[in-house]
């Protein structure tokens, strides 16, 4: 199985599209039955694996890494135990080989997985399980800055995580000289006091993919952004969200290792 061929997502007039999968926490027993679970991942990653005490931790870890795997691999048709994972400059995975100018970012919490592909351009990712509590909420305002009357705490703090986290500095990188302007639909661009010139590049989507969570997307350059999930032997009721649904893909219902690849 793992060395099956794929189908390539990197053709056609979306060929620049960014692609965002979500992994519901619950289905990683599958995606890795199919894949070839912890066996696929690189001896450092089964290390750090390995060493996360909490069973969800682990599920996460391993969720978080099959998934971009999967989406490395539905983007080029190589196989996922081709890839291999270094740090760059700053401190992110980047994947190896990379002829391609592949760029991902993952995130999750309890109960969900992202993962975003670009080509060529940066790319960031948060998802947070929402509704954030009351000290929460106030512990994040103090970091967050003036009050946004158009978005909550919560929407507000995905946004700057997956903004800061797609041009490469983190939370330490201003998070209260940044400001968020909704241009319709669930998209929104972004002012940067730090880095004003930079950020007119950048782009976010903000969807909800559950009741229970808020996912944020940040793209340097916009563009289309895909919605994509890893095939199930198990139907599924389409995920909403805030973004047009012209503008997003889902897959289907899928059983075999190359449909389940299938974009």
């Amino acid at each position: 199985m793992r060395g099956s061929p794929l189908t390539r997502a990197d053709a056609g007039p979306d060929a620049g599209a960014a692609d965002l999968w979500t992994l519901l926490e619950h289905r990683v027993p599958e995606l890795a039955a199919r894949l070839g679970g912890p066996e696929l991942l690189a001896p450092d990653e089964r290390t750090r694996h390995d060493r996360l005490l909490r069973t969800g931790s682990r599920r996460r870890f391993l969720g978080g890494r099959l998934l971009a795997r999967l989406a490395l691999s539905t983007r080029t048709g190589l196989p996922p135990d081709t890839w291999r994972f270094v740090r760059g400059a700053n401190g992110r995975p980047e994947p190896v080989p990379n002829s391609a100018g592949l760029r991902f970012n993952l995130s999750h919490t309890d109960g969900l997985i992202v993962c975003v592909l670009t080509r060529g351009r940066g790319c960031g990712a948060d998802v947070e399980r929402v509704p954030f509590d009351a000290e929460k909420t106030r512990l994040l305002n103090a970091f967050l800055g003036p009050a946004d009357p158009d978005l909550t705490t919560s929407e507000r703090w995905v946004l700057a995580e997956a903004y800061l986290k797609g041009v490469g500095v983190g939370l330490a990188g201003g998070l209260k000289d940044l400001r968020f302007r909704h241009q319709g639909g669930g998209r929104f661009g972004v002012a940067d006091g730090r880095r004003p010139d930079l950020a007119r590049r950048w782009r976010l989507d903000l969807l909800r993919p559950s009741a229970h969570h808020l996912v944020a997307v940040a793209t340097e350059g916009g563009g289309t952004l895909r919605r994509r999930e890893p095939g199930t032997a198990v139907s599924r009721t389409p995920l909403p969200s805030l973004t047009s649904p012209t503008a997003l893909t889902s897959l289907t219902s899928l059983t075999s290792l190359p449909d389940l690849l299938r974009p």
